[in-house]
């Protein structure tokens, strides 16, 4: 369905495309990876089992639902969650079982307290992909491993948890799964089914297991731990590694084990009788209910505490970040914490007015929430945009600006001006609100003057500053449809070029000529204007090569390279330094050997900086007097020049200490002077040997060609920007430069708009999918400032702002927490506190390696160059 290829399903594309926009379509796409469906057979078989084992009712998680066969066949009792990765496939499953809680999103994502379900049943994900969960896949488990473990996790002690999953889960070498399952669970069985038993469901020969655990009770030894072993067996000649219960349980294999190929090699098979798979799972599932009824592995009920933490739990809140203040009904007030409302001290002096402060908060959401949904100025609308002003007006006549505060005396001074170091000091409410994710909003409903201490309504509270965009369904040019694809994706998106110009694929690269590159390096097609800049020879070494083994992929590269590369300096042009990078070893050794008259002299360069000259004849006269003196011969005086190290020479006194010989020392600095010249002469005396340098010093120096983004970003649209906010052609060009290059410094002048570069660069490449949680250092005192200016840029952002006191002892683990748990469109923390937060070293000297590797420098002056390069 979705590979352009098979024409065959041109008709059933092309109907699908035109009902899912293009943001779903990618959605199904992905999706289809690891998307089986289950045979009803089997889910009827897993509910049966649970209610054997004492399932008698509650709520029950789906943590991969698909269109919900399992949520269809659930008995009465079970209120179920079901949790769905593609949004389409979710809205099939909630019109189809409106009963049941569908939630469309990734299970890495679903929020819910440990131990809120009451049982836990499906068919997992399987794949070597493994999803950001920092909270339940810290071990960064395999996607269905990481399920299991998660849906354990959230299934409360005494609850039961059935699964289909991949063979993998019981049969890999690495038991840390495993081990990490059985600190929360026993297994009280499994069954391994044979190849081919989801044939007529999944169309799949994957061999599955079905895995059904008993969550323990705190404080309760595991039942057993033979099954985090694997042991090794002979099948078909072939070693392989099964689990350590199958062993103890062998009747659970419904078949017997056999070798067969696959596209990953030989790969092991349970060959059965597929006619018999449901008559021989049943017999193996009540072997395992009455084994389980005879150790006591059976569902029970809720403990009280358990009760009292799913009353405590709030679904409504399920949905909310993390920090969120609530003023309750009953005059105190709380934080949302994991999907519970924890209460908060604040003190009577603070509480009408952090009311008030919330009340705004929560208009301005609601507000932006409705200009987003529809571009119809309603009356409605302006309604709720007059109410929100009122109380802006109401709260600032009685309080002042919402951004107001005083300075104190710290007591301290500072050291370098001698100066009272001050403290800002904000209203206590305004302090306590800044624990709340949306609370910077509140922050931007005014334009504040530091200075003078006073405030103007925002632009919200008096016309609409949120306009929806209509996805634009086609293009008219193969230059518009190139633009569409670089401002939703950051590249060059073939399908979706395709899609756009109405055609297949094959035609729209056609269409798309020279406007693009098959980039070999990259293996992926790129703008003109990426591909022709940068390190052009190294490029054009890459495109010959790659025209060779396929001329009709690359061969346009050749020539487009070649009009590009950097005009040659000349010999005139280049600047010569004994030691320099580019020239060998061998160079240095026959310009020695000439001067000193000795052939066996060698020259050797073991490591970068460091050269080693060997001589026989280091008392000649040459060495001695011509090209060096008797204290520093002339092999000692061209290490020296090739290294960049002072020549210096020194007496010993008979007390062993040392003094500086200045007349030696003043000697042998201009016998070094005398060698480098010497050398510059000499190096382009030999027309060969000029050549070849030239031609490595252009190489190596040569070759970058600056990539123009004076026009780059005329393609961006920003979604989310505010309607008043036009950013500015240099700004344009800044965030097409943040998307393209891994690192940019704004060396913009003060007041050209850094901070709305900033934003719009990490909003812009967190849209298109190249980060994920952006975070900006920020200095201390413009902490408040930058986040407000954000929210004015884009009013509907969540940012997470952190101050010196959030990341101080304790507080920074829940800072950090937070951040990990909710999906921020950035977060910003204080200068000085950055380091509590860096990677650990090794990661640090990994990625300054890899920057050093990739880049070169920008700009070479034409003309000689300084003698120190």
């Amino acid at each position: 369905m979705f590979d352009d290829a098979k024409t065959a399903w041109s008709t059933e594309r092309n109907l699908l495309r035109d009902l899912l926009s293009q943001e779903q379509w990618d959605q199904a796409r992905r999706t289809t990876i690891n998307a089986h469906y289950t045979d009803p057979a089997y889910v009827r078989q897993m509910w049966s089992t649970l209610q054997e084992l004492g399932f008698d009712g509650g709520t029950v998680l789906e943590p991969g639902a698909g269109a919900g066969t399992f949520i269809g066949m659930a008995p009465e009792s079970a209120a179920m969650v079901g949790v769905e990765l593609d949004e389409t496939t979710a809205a099939i499953a909630a019109a189809v079982y409106p009963h049941a809680q569908i939630r469309a999103e990734s299970f890495a994502d679903t929020k819910y307290p440990a131990g809120h379900f009451d049982a836990a049943i499906g068919n997992v994900p399987f794949g070597n992909v493994t999803l950001h969960d920092p909270v339940h896949n810290a071990g960064r488990h395999s996607l269905h491993d990481h399920f299991i473990i998660k849906s354990l996790a959230l299934t409360r002690p005494g609850g039961m948890v059935a699964v289909l999953t991949s063979r993998y889960t019981l049969d890999t070498q690495n038991p840390a799964a495993r081990r990490e399952m059985n600190k929360m669970a026993d297994l009280v069985g499994a069954v391994r089914l044979p190849s081919g038993a989801h044939r007529r469901a999944a169309g799949t020969e994957v061999v599955t297991d079905l895995l059904v655990f008993r969550r323990r009770e705190p404080g309760r030894p595991a039942a057993s731990d033979v099954w985090e072993t694997v042991h090794a067996h002979q099948v078909d000649g072939e070693v392989v590694k099964t689990n350590a219960y199958f062993d103890t349980r062998p009747e659970n294999v419904l078949g017997t084990y056999t070798i067969g190929p696959s596209q990953y090699g030989p790969t092991l098979y349970v060959t059965g009788d597929l006619a018999a798979v449901e008559t021989n799972l049943r017999t193996a599932l009540d072997g395992i209910v009455a084994d389980a009824r005879e150790r006591g592995q059976l569902f029970t009920a809720r403990s009280e505490e358990s009760q009292l933490q799913q009353k405590e739990h709030r679904p409504e809140l399920a949905e909310v970040f993390d920090g969120t203040l609530l003023a309750e009904e009953d005059g105190s007030f709380a934080q949302v914490q994991g999907g519970r409302a924890e209460p908060v001290k604040v003190p009577k002096s603070a509480a009408v007015e952090l009311r008030a402060l919330l009340s705004l908060r929560d208009q301005a959401r609601v507000l932006l929430e409705m200009e987003a949904a529809s571009a119809d100025d309603t009356d409605e609308l302006e309604h709720a945009r007059e109410a929100l002003r009122t109380d802006y007006e109401r709260y600032s006549t009685k309080y002042g600006p919402l951004n107001r505060y005083t300075m104190r005396e710290t007591g301290r001074v500072d050291d370098e001006t001698g100066t009272p170091r001050m403290a800002r000091i904000t209203p206590t409410a305004t302090r306590i609100l800044r624990q709340d994710p949306f609370g910077s909003l509140v922050m931007a409903l005014e334009v504040f003057d530091d200075e003078k201490q006073d405030a103007v309504p925002a632009s919200l509270l008096s016309r609409r500053v949120v306009v929806p965009r209509p996805e634009v369904q086609g293009a008219e040019t193969p230059s518009e449809a190139i633009a569409l694809s670089m401002d939703r994706t950051g590249g060059i998106d073939l399908p979706l070029i395709a899609h756009l110009l109405g055609t297949d694929e094959s035609e729209a690269r056609a269409a798309l000529g020279t406007l693009v590159y098959d980039d070999p390096a990259l293996d992926r097609l790129v703008p003109a204007a990426e591909y022709l800049s940068g390190d052009i020879r190294v490029k054009l070494d890459a495109a010959r090569a790659a025209a060779e083994a396929d001329p009709d992929r690359f061969a346009p590269n050749v020539p487009a390279l070649e009009r590009v590369v950097p005009e040659p300096l000349t010999m005139e042009e280049i600047a010569v330094r004994m030691g320099a990078v580019w020239i060998d070893p061998g160079t240095h050794q026959q310009f020695l050997r000439e001067i000193l008259r000795e052939q066996g002299l060698t020259v050797e360069n073991p490591m970068p900086g460091k050269w080693v000259v060997k001589s026989q004849m280091r008392r000649s006269i040459l060495a001695t007097d011509e090209w060096g003196t008797s204290r520093r011969p002339a092999q000692d005086v061209a290490e020296a020049v090739m290294e960049q190290r002072a020549l210096t020479v020194y007496d010993e006194l008979d007390d062993g200490k040392r003094i500086l010989n200045p007349t030696e020392t003043q000697a042998a600095t201009e016998k070094a002077e005398k060698l480098q010249a010497r050398f510059a002469e000499w190096v382009w005396e030999d027309a060969e040997r000029a050549h070849r340098l030239t031609e490595e010093y252009n190489r190596r120096f040569n070759s970058i060609v600056l990539r123009d983004y004076t026009d780059a970003g005329d393609y961006l649209t920003f979604p989310g920007m505010a309607a008043n906010f036009t950013p500015r052609p240099h700004q344009r060009a800044a965030v097409a430069r943040m998307i393209s290059e891994p690192a940019v410094l704004l060396a913009h002048e003060v007041g050209a708009g850094k901070t709305a570069e900033m934003a719009m660069g990490a909003t812009e490449m967190r849209r298109m999918g190249l980060i994920n949680k952006p975070i900006v250092v920020v200095p201390n005192h413009m902490l408040e400032q930058f986040a407000r200016e954000w929210l004015q840029i884009y009013p509907q952002a969540k940012i997470l702002a952190a101050s010196t006191d959030d990341l101080a002892g304790d507080k920074r683990r829940l800072f950090v927490a937070r951040a990990a748990a909710n999906d921020w469109d950035a977060s910003s923390r204080p200068g000085r506190r950055s380091n509590a937060s860096r990677s650990p070293p090794r990661s640090r000297q990994s990625t300054s390696a890899n920057a050093c590797t990739s880049w070169r420098p920008t700009s070479r002056p034409r003309g000689r160059l300084d003698r120190r390069q």
